[in-house]
């Protein structure tokens, strides 16, 4: 969601490998932590988890098998009994062998697929996705999908029919979204609730985007009826027809909290509508976050949903909304999206090592993803964060904020030696290693 309030790293595609070999197969019979629950592995945050516990599953060859039987059990127990008679008809017109252990591995693949097109509930996407993770890229899938005479079989279960699932989920999110306490606004431009809250352009280069996009301001809303609040991120740039504007909206205390873009349904797919378009539009209109594609779930966690720099313009808007009482150490929970179970979960805050550092201001949640790591905090770290410290671009040859691998920092940065045993903490979070304190050299 709204990639105009997160640093988009270049992390690349998942790898393309050139067979299965490699990916689904040579052994193994566990599927990664045990479970009671048939739907319990979903893909977020650029792997796999266990879902409630939030713990991240490290898939290896030996345990890749397991984990694909599991998802196999979990789309077959999606399908209801007619769907299931239409499965099987369906499963036995594939021409590819069950001989060798690629093959069968091939052929576990594509009746995912199959079933996860077939039964259209939220769980069997999930596992839709947590299977590609798995086969590691579209193109494999592919190719999968042609050696096993697939291709008829899935456009004939409706696998392409609509490119958007959540159009007729749109009422109940935001129907939670209030129950929670968190306002849907109206339109801008009709909903006086709007506030506009100034131009960012002085300092466009400080809100995780690029400083080519200079044209940002920033709008506030309150809600008369909960006290629930929304800031909308405006992003536009001159001579181009593609604009942002991206909302988040919470409750008072900021426990939960809904995202909205100016992205909205077209025929059976989606677009992105112009500022002065979107001006006019009721929230209603908008599309559902999942069928915006926009991931916020990668970026927007921790113990607030916002993601500023405290000292710049935005960080002292949306800090003027926050309520006096809410803690550091609290986490924001994602309103329910009709998942179970949802795909959409924050992680518990890391405990600092002392309660200054990073943490005086920041309440940082344990995850290893390499988009929030690399993405958030290592470039923040390295950009902008400590405010009044850094230089606002990086300089070449500057030495890098960020521990080694003894968890030691450039004699540079002495001045800064209050945030080291913080950002040696990230880092042991961050890679999953155990955390090194430097020694004296």
């Amino acid at each position: 969601m709204v990639r105009h309030w997160k640093i988009i790293a270049a992390l690349g595609a998942l790898p393309v490998v050139a067979g299965m070999a490699g990916l689904l197969l040579t052994g193994g019979e566990s599927g990664g932590p045990p479970s009671n629950e048939p739907c319990s592995l979903i893909a977020a945050y650029g792997g796999i988890f266990e879902v409630p516990s939030g713990v991240e599953v490290e898939v290896s060859d030996d345990n890749r098998p397991g984990l694909l039987d599991r998802v196999h059990a979990c789309v077959e127990s999606e399908l209801s009994e007619d769907a299931s008679t239409r499965y099987r008809q369906m499963a036995g017109t594939l021409t590819g062998s069950d001989r060798s252990s690629t093959q069968q591995a091939e052929r576990n693949f594509v009746e995912i697929e199959l079933a996860a097109a077939i039964a259209a509930t939220d769980a069997a996407e999930q596992q839709r996705q947590v299977a590609r993770r798995l086969a590691r890229g579209r193109l494999e899938f592919d190719e999968i999908v042609k050696r096993q005479g697939a291709s008829s079989v899935l456009k004939d279960s409706g696998l392409d029919r609509d490119r958007v699932k959540y159009r007729n989920s749109v009422a109940a999110y935001q129907k939670s979204c209030v129950d929670a306490g968190v306002p849907v606004p109206g339109p801008l431009a009709t909903d006086p609730a709007w506030t506009f809250g100034g131009e960012l352009d002085a300092e466009a280069d400080r809100y995780f985007f690029r400083a080519d996009w200079n044209d940002a301001e920033v709008w506030t809303y309150r809600s008369a009826a909960s006290d629930g609040f929304c800031v909308m991120l405006v992003r536009r740039k001159a001579n181009k027809e593609e604009q942002y504007a991206g909302t988040i909206c919470t409750d008072r205390l900021q426990t939960n909290a809904c995202f909205f873009d100016n992205v909205v349904y077209d025929g059976s797919g989606t677009k992105r509508i112009g500022w002065e378009d979107f001006k006019k539009r009721d929230f209603g209109e908008l599309v559902h976050p999942k069928d915006g594609q926009d991931f916020c779930n990668m970026c927007h966690l921790g113990n607030n949903p916002f993601i500023v720099h405290p000292e710049t313009t935005l960080g002292k808007v949306v800090k003027s909304m926050y309520a006096a009482d809410v803690p550091n150490s609290q986490k924001f929970e994602f309103v329910g999206l009709g998942d179970e179970p949802s795909p959409w979960f924050n992680f518990d805050p890391i405990v600092p090592p002392s309660p200054g550092g990073c943490f005086t201001c920041h309440g940082l949640p344990k995850i290893t993803s390499g988009r929030f790591c690399a993405g958030i905090v290592e470039i923040a770290a390295n950009r902008t964060m400590p405010p009044g410290h850094w230089p606002s671009e990086p300089q070449i040859g500057a030495p890098w904020f960020w521990p080694d691998s003894n968890g030691c920092f450039s004699g540079d940065l002495a001045p800064l030696a209050d945030y080291f045993p913080s950002l040696v903490k990230l880092q042991s979070v961050c890679s999953g290693n155990v955390e090194k304190i430097c020694q004296a050299r």
